[in-house]
């Protein structure tokens, strides 16, 4: 309650309902602004009409204090209501998210043209029902359980800036911060079970990020078949060192492949050999009798391989004999002859290589140009 020293405003009343105080986020087109409404009356409660000078100022205390912001407009009056906005259009200095996070107090100075007067107490902000949703320690649960189109040129259900300003010091913060072992949780689009979770450990200097998973990690590349080669790069510290996994299920590596085991106590690698070509290789054993035998190609490994082209077999003799030869190859099999028309019942291993079904003609295949400019 407040009182003017005139006849006209000698009993001034307020009823104000303030509304929601908006957050302010940075390239954001909500406003930092609140509705403020209320009732002017006269010392009999007669509703007052016509045009009155509000002055809004917002304090960071109920008495005292520092003035965060303030700023003058003419309200119409009307059977003694009035509804106002307070606040400007942009966020401007001192209506920054961390100065509407803290407990606020307005205070109202009324002008008639003749007297003004500052209304005692000021009176507190509080915060909309819907405002408690952005409070720490909230959880947001079952609110976006339904497909969500881009309309408007709004793209995104959360759009963050992060960026350092060019010729400043100024660093980018996280965009998102998850602390503790669960993370980002990854679930079902349903949304009914947990599949895994993705996280890093917040106080370890360059931590490494940690996906756990229940049971595949899958990454899918060129889901739309678009023309262009997708692929999955791995960068070292360069751009020179990398492992390139593409669309269709190549693996390139700049440096080695190789398989690791324990050596006295050491984890030793093992690498694996290289080629020009795709080549697929089997082993065996077999026995000539009377100096001679038919090798029948496993059937297993014949379905991998084409052995309608030339395919290679390399014999090692394990007893004493004039020499083994091959000839008689076909798609099926092999023929195993001893040198010089020889009748030895000697056993032999054999290793027999073949190109690799699909790959006939791979042959020091050039990396996709994806891969060079993957660094970029």
């Amino acid at each position: 309650m407040s009182v003017f020293k005139n006849s006209t405003y000698q009993k001034y009343l307020v009823i104000a309902l303030v509304t929601i105080i908006s957050v302010v986020l940075a390239a954001c087109t909500l406003p930092p602004q609140f509705t403020y409404q209320g009732v002017l009356t006269d010392a009999s409660g007669n509703p007052l009409n016509g045009n009155v000078t509000i002055t809004y100022r917002i304090f960071n205390a109920e008495t005292g204090g520092t003035e965060i912001y303030s700023e003058s407009e003419t309200v119409t009056v009307t059977d003694g209501r009035f509804d106002s906005v307070i606040g400007p259009e942009a966020a401007i200095s001192g209506l920054d998210p961390e100065d509407l996070a803290q407990a606020l107090w307005v205070e109202v100075q009324i002008d008639n043209g003749t007297y003004n007067e500052t209304l005692t107490p000021r009176q507190r902000l509080y915060g909309s029902p819907y405002a408690f949703t952005l409070m720490p320690g909230t959880v947001i649960s079952a609110a976006m359980n339904e497909e969500v189109f881009g309309v408007n040129d709004i793209d995104a259900i959360a759009s963050v800036i992060n960026m350092q300003i060019p010729n400043s010091s100024n660093t980018p913060l996280p965009a998102l911060r998850v602390v503790g072992e669960r993370g980002i949780e990854l679930v079902d689009v349903s949304g009914s079970d947990s599949y895994g979770t993705l996280y890093s450990e917040i106080d370890v200097p360059d931590s490494s990020i940690h996906a756990h998973v229940n049971t595949n990690f899958v990454i899918h590349l060129d889901e739309a078949g678009s023309d262009y080669d997708s692929g999955f790069v791995v960068f070292g510290n360069s751009t020179s060192n990398w492992c390139y996994f593409d669309e269709y299920g190549n693996l390139d590596c700049s440096g080695t492949k190789s398989s690791v085991t324990e050596v006295d106590g050491e984890q030793r690698a093992l690498y694996a050999i290289e080629s020009p070509d795709v080549w697929f290789e089997d082993f065996g054993s077999a026995q000539l009798t009377n100096g001679k035998t038919t090798v029948q190609v496993d059937a297993q490994f014949a379905q991998t391989v084409n052995l309608d082209m030339e395919y290679h077999v390399f014999l090692t003799p394990l007893g004493d004999c004039n020499g083994l030869y091959v000839t008689n190859k076909t798609a099926g099999g092999f023929e195993v002859r001893e040198l010089g028309g020889g009748s030895s019942d000697v056993a032999f291993d054999y290793r027999i290589v073949a190109k690799r079904a699909g790959y006939e003609d791979v042959h020091l295949e050039v990396v996709p140009s994806a891969m060079d400019e993957g660094g970029e």
